[in-house]
C-alpha cells in the first residue's frame, strides 16, 4: 500500500505489517516521562502545561493503549468464540507478568527500602494484602515504602488500569455474544456513547480521577467500533491533518477533552497501518511494552527515594529509564508463561 493513496483499513491491518509495536513502546514511554513529573515533585508536565491541563502525557499514552485493545481485542474475540479460550488468551497476556512484578514489589523492592525493620514489615499484614494487586485487587501501600517521597507512599500508580482494562475485555465478549458487536447493530450505540461521553465529561469535569477511568474505556470502544467498520474507513493523509488541526484548535479554546475521542482514533490508526514505512520488524521477538508499563513506577519511586523524596523531572527520566528496560527485558525473557505463552495466545 502507498501512503499517499487512500487506503482502506480493513486491507492494510489484515496482517502484521504496521507500526503497532513501536506505538506501544512510545506510549509506555510517554507514561514513564509523565510519571517523572509527578512522582519527582512537578504538579505537571510539559503536555499538561502546553494545554493548560487538558491533557497529559500519561493520561494520552494509556488512550492509546486502550484504543489500540479494543481494536484487536475486538478481532480476537470473533477468533475465539469460546468464553474459555477467549478469558484464556487473555488472562495469559495480563496475569504472569503483573503476578511476578507484585509479588517483587512487596518481597524484594519493598524490604530493601522500608523504613521499618525487616520484622516488623514482615509482620505486617499489609505486606500481604499488597499482593492482592496480582488479582486486579488494587492495593496502593506497603508498610514503611516510599513514605517520605514527594508524590507519597504509592508503589505502583499504574496497576489501577489494569481491572479498567480487563473488564472492558468482558465486556467486550459479552457484546460479541448477544450480537451487538456487529455492523448492522453497533452503529445504534453510536448515538447513546456520544450523548453519554458528553454527560459523563461535564458531570466529572471535577472529579479528574473519575474522567480519568472513563475515558479509557471510551477510547476502548471506538477500537472495537473503527474494527467493526474497518472496511468503510479510508485512511487519508489529508484527513490525518485535518484531525490533528482539529485537536489544535479545540485545545486553544479549552474543549480538548471533549474533541480527542472524535479526533484522536483516526490519528492513530494512521500512525499504526497508514505510513508509506512501516516499522513491523519492531518488538516482534521482544516487546517490552507491558513490562515497561508495569514496573516503570516502582523504579522511579525508587530513584526519587535515593535523591531524597524530590528531583528534577528530567533527570528522574533519565536515570530510570535503563532500568526500567533492564527490568522488562528480564521478564520478558524469566517469566516463561509470559514469554511462550503470550506468542501462542496473544494477537500482539
Amino acid at each position: 500500500s502507498n501512503a499517499d493513496k487512500d487506503m482502506l483499513l480493513e486491507e492494510v491491518s489484515r496482517d502484521k505489517n504496521n507500526n503497532l509495536n513501536f506505538i506501544r513502546f512510545a506510549a509506555a514511554v510517554m507514561v514513564i516521562w509523565g510519571h517523572s513529573y509527578s512522582l519527582s515533585g512537578e504538579k505537571a508536565d510539559w503536555l499538561s502545561r502546553l494545554t493548560s491541563g487538558q491533557a497529559s502525557l500519561g493520561g494520552w499514552a494509556v488512550c492509546i493503549f486502550f484504543f489500540f485493545s479494543g481494536f484487536w481485542i475486538c478481532r480476537s474475540v470473533q477468533k475465539n468464540p469460546a468464553f474459555s479460550s477467549y478469558l484464556k488468551a487473555r488472562c495469559v497476556r495480563i496475569f504472569p507478568c503483573l503476578i511476578t512484578v507484585v509479588f517483587l514489589s512487596a518481597f524484594v523492592l519493598g524490604s530493601f527500602v522500608t523504613t521499618l525493620s525487616l520484622r516488623e514489615y514482615f509482620s505486617d499484614r499489609h505486606t500481604y494484602s499488597y499482593l492482592l494487586n496480582s488479582v486486579l485487587i488494587i492495593r496502593h501501600n506497603l508498610p514503611g515504602v516510599f513514605g517520605h517521597n514527594s508524590y507519597g507512599s504509592v508503589v505502583n500508580g499504574s496497576l489501577w488500569t489494569l481491572p479498567v482494562e480487563f473488564l472492558c475485555y468482558i465486556i467486550c465478549f459479552f457484546a460479541w455474544r448477544i450480537g451487538i458487536l456487529t455492523e448492522q447493530k453497533l452503529k445504534y450505540t453510536i448515538p447513546l456513547f456520544i450523548i453519554g461521553y458528553f454527560l459523563v465529561s461535564v458531570l466529572t469535569g471535577k472529579i479528574p480521577l473519575l474522567f480519568g477511568i472513563v475515558r479509557p474505556c471510551c477510547m476502548f470502544y471506538l477500537g472495537m467500533l473503527c474494527n467493526v467498520y474497518r472496511k468503510y474507513i479510508r485512511i487519508k493523509p489529508s484527513m490525518v491533518l485535518l484531525c490533528i488541526l482539529a485537536l489544535f484548535m479545540s485545545a486553544c479554546v479549552h474543549l480538548l477533552k471533549y474533541t480527542l475521542i472524535l479526533f484522536m482514533p483516526y490519528i492513530l490508526i494512521w500512525l499504526s497501518f497508514g505510513t508509506k514505512r512501516k516499522l513491523s520488524g519492531f518488538g516482534t521477538k521482544l516487546e517490552l511494552s507491558y513490562g515497561m508499563y508495569l514496573c516503570a513506577f516502582p523504579i522511579q519511586q525508587t530513584v526519587t527515594m535515593l535523591f531524597g523524596g524530590t528531583m528534577k523531572a528530567e533527570v528522574n527520566f533519565i536515570i530510570s529509564i535503563p532500568f526500567v528496560l533492564l527490568t522488562a527485558f528480564l521478564l520478558h525473557i524469566y517469566t516463561p508463561a509470559y514469554h511462550k505463552l503470550c506468542l501462542r495466545y496473544c494477537r500482539q
